[in-house]
């Protein structure tokens, strides 16, 4: 019990970390004047989550998981008392090394200590990474910035102590890894859907008339929505995951197909609720299939989707917006079809 408290509790350090730069971005731009530099941190956040993910490939979990709540204890303190925006695009790197660990590690002890019901608790741990997310941008309109930054560095100095003394991993090696690829894929594909959902469908809602707040508050909701369905669905996609998998998109596809119409668009936090058994269930497949050195791969198929899908969103005219969206869960869906019903 005290290594998958410690785990969801790294995991809602993730999220606290993924939500930090939209939440903390007025402050910068506050405190710092920056505007396009913002492109630094996300690049040294890239870089760190790269170099985590390869580290955190290998068979020692101890003292490997501690150590990165650790550092990013200090990260976060780091940030909290950055004299420069130099200073937090630095930190930034080591927020994403400590993330990279975290990710891995904070899904695969879970997997490891509970092989029987991997998907069902791999699902359930994974709350933890939405409510960070969903904590983040909350907490910092009722508390100052630097304050959170210090309570979040806390946690991760309790989440070190946790998991302090976490066995080895168990799940090494697997078959073969022909049948990989499709994994990685769909990963790619979900994390992409998942991070241009949260990043341009705001923008899509005022295009559509609606206010600025609204679409910060179904932002919020978004958020919540995906934490609410790794809770609820766990036990119902762990029967038989992929087929659960595939039936929840469908529920996807109909909201996306809502998404173009003005009031029923409004409704589109709620795909955040059939989204969010994805993630944990295709981890918790691929660490069964093929072992623990698959999930690097894993990892990096889902830091390439987030990152560089959200950023071709860019390059949509507003009319594209909700096409593009619409086109990635109808692939992820024909993917995962081809997959059978596993």
């Amino acid at each position: 019990m005290r290594f998958f408290l410690g785990a969801f509790l790294s995991l809602f350090l993730v999220g606290v970390v993924v939500a930090l730069p939209g939440a903390a971005l007025p402050h910068w731009r506050e405190a710092f004047g920056v505007g396009k530099e913002v492109s630094w941190f996300f690049t040294s956040l890239l870089l760190g989550l790269l170099l985590g993910i390869r580290l955190a490939q290998g068979e020692r979990r101890h003292p490997l998981f501690p150590l990165a709540l650790f550092l990013l204890a200090l990260a976060l303190t780091g940030v909290a008392l950055a004299p420069s925006f130099p200073w937090v695009v630095a930190m930034a790197f080591l927020m994403g090394l400590a993330e990279g660990v975290m990710n891995v590690h904070g899904n695969s002890l879970v997997g490891d200590l509970y092989p029987e019901r991997r998907v069902e608790l791999l699902n359930r741990v994974n709350v933890g990474f939405g409510l960070g997310a969903v904590f983040t941008p909350l907490a910092l309109i009722l508390m100052p910035y630097r304050a959170l930054l210090l309570l979040s560095a806390l946690m991760a100095l309790l989440a070190g102590l946790l998991v302090y003394g976490a066995p080895p991993v168990r799940s090494l090696a697997r078959g073969e890894a022909r049948g990989l690829l499709p994994f990685l894929l769909a990963v790619g594909l979900y994390t992409g859907l998942e991070g241009a959902l949260a990043t341009w469908n705001r923008v899509w809602l005022q295009g559509l008339g609606h206010a600025t707040a609204t679409g910060g508050l179904l932002l919020s909701l978004y958020w919540l929505f995906l934490a609410l369905g790794r809770l609820f669905l766990a036990r119902r996609v762990a029967h038989r995951p992929l087929l659960a998998l595939k039936g929840l998109l469908l529920g996807v596809l109909l909201l996306l197909v809502l998404n173009f119409f003005p009031p029923t668009a409004l409704l589109f936090p709620l795909a955040g609720f059939f989204l969010g058994p994805l993630f944990s269930t295709l981890f918790a497949l691929v660490q069964a299939r093929f072992g623990h050195r698959a999930l690097g791969g894993l990892l990096y198929a889902g830091a390439a989707g987030s990152t560089l899908i959200p950023a071709l969103f860019a390059l949509l005219p507003l009319p594209g917006i909700p096409l593009g969206l619409l086109a990635l869960a109808l692939g992820l869906f024909l993917l995962l079809r081809g997959l059978g019903d596993g």
